[in-house]
């Protein structure tokens, strides 16, 4: 878990960008917005879907997969904002969002709470992120491993195994509190379960239904995601410091709603208590404070590759990716 140091000394820095009083407006729940923004997404997931279908036996096949892939990555998003409890305000549709969103893009939802909230505390900081994006040295090699999720799924897969065995890496088991393990491993087994049970079902009834619509298509669609948080923190600062150790990027009113407004990052670094529906009113309030970045998302890709490379293949010896 969490230190009550390291939760202090981060809600002394929030205090000296917004006061509690300023803040407090900003973190109203609702679930109208949720409702909203799920819902179109759901829709446009059925209806790539539907594009699938018409495209079968052309050549629009793996186009249509792809744009369906795209949209079932950005269920990161909804798991992601449900993680934090904010995204609803009637907590059994935080918490089904959550389950069902983690168990699609396969990431076990319940322990991802717990392995965020560390890296809220201790984002940037080398060693003790566990989700430090392409920490320095950065490689090409690196960068490339990362965008083409192979490294998410090795880790997430390694995860729900592990777990499903009753075990956790020390590294990560800081963040757990104990009476959340049973319940932790419990989703471990449930998902492969459920992916077993699938896996079964395709081969009994000889069917690409469930690898067309749901497996291949987020195998190729999650690296757009993988993009996207990228620019979350890459290229800057590497130490604890709310101004500088995210960035807030600049992109189009769609990209925006299906990252359920994350671009406006370091607003919600600042105050993770913030739903993501007031981020962008926050960011009028206190954006001059921060690390607004005039660019957009293909522009920071290109940032990290020219700018924040450090080598090709390899870093130099006395360099270690401790990313977890």
């Amino acid at each position: 878990m969490t230190t009550l140091e390291a939760n202090a000394d981060l809600l002394k820095r929030q205090r000296e960008l917004i006061s509690r009083k300023e803040l407090k407006p900003f973190t109203k729940r609702k679930d109208g917005p949720g409702l909203i923004y799920l819902s179109v997404h759901l829709i446009c997931i059925g209806l790539s879907g539907l594009f699938i279908y018409l495209s079968a036996n052309s050549n629009w096949l793996w186009p249509a997969m792809l744009l369906h892939g795209i949209f079932l990555g950005h269920l990161f998003a909804p798991m992601h904002e449900t993680s934090h409890g904010t995204a609803f305000r009637t907590r059994w549709i935080n918490e089904t969002v959550l389950w069902i969103t983690g168990v699609v893009i396969i990431w076990p939802p319940i322990y991802f709470r717990y392995d965020h909230a560390g890296h809220h505390t201790y984002a940037q900081n080398k060693g003790k992120d566990p989700e430090f994006v392409l920490p320095s040295p950065r490689t090409l090699l690196g960068y490339i491993y990362y965008v083409s999720a192979v490294h998410l799924w090795i880790k997430n897969f390694g995860w729900l195994f592990r777990h499903a065995l009753g075990y956790m890496r020390p590294f990560n088991r800081q963040f757990v509190p104990d009476v959340e393990l049973p319940r932790i491993y419990f989703e471990a087994r449930l998902m492969l379960a459920l992916y077993l049970g699938l896996l079964i079902f395709s081969l009994v009834a000889q069917t690409w239904v469930v690898a067309i619509y749901w497996f291949i298509p987020t195998i190729i669609g999650v690296p757009i995601a993988r993009m996207v948080r990228v620019a979350d923190h890459t290229g800057c600062v590497e130490k604890t410091d709310l101004v500088n150790y995210a960035r807030t990027v600049k992109t189009d009113p769609i990209t925006r709603f299906f990252c359920w407004n994350m671009p406006y990052h370091c607003e919600h670094h600042l105050a993770a208590s913030a739903p993501f529906h007031q981020l962008p009113a926050l960011h009028e309030a206190v954006g001059h404070k921060m690390n607004p970045v005039d660019k957009g998302y293909v522009a920071v890709q290109w940032e990290v590759l020219t700018q924040h490379l450090s080598a090709i293949i390899w870093p130099k010896a006395d360099g270690q990716n401790l990313e977890k």
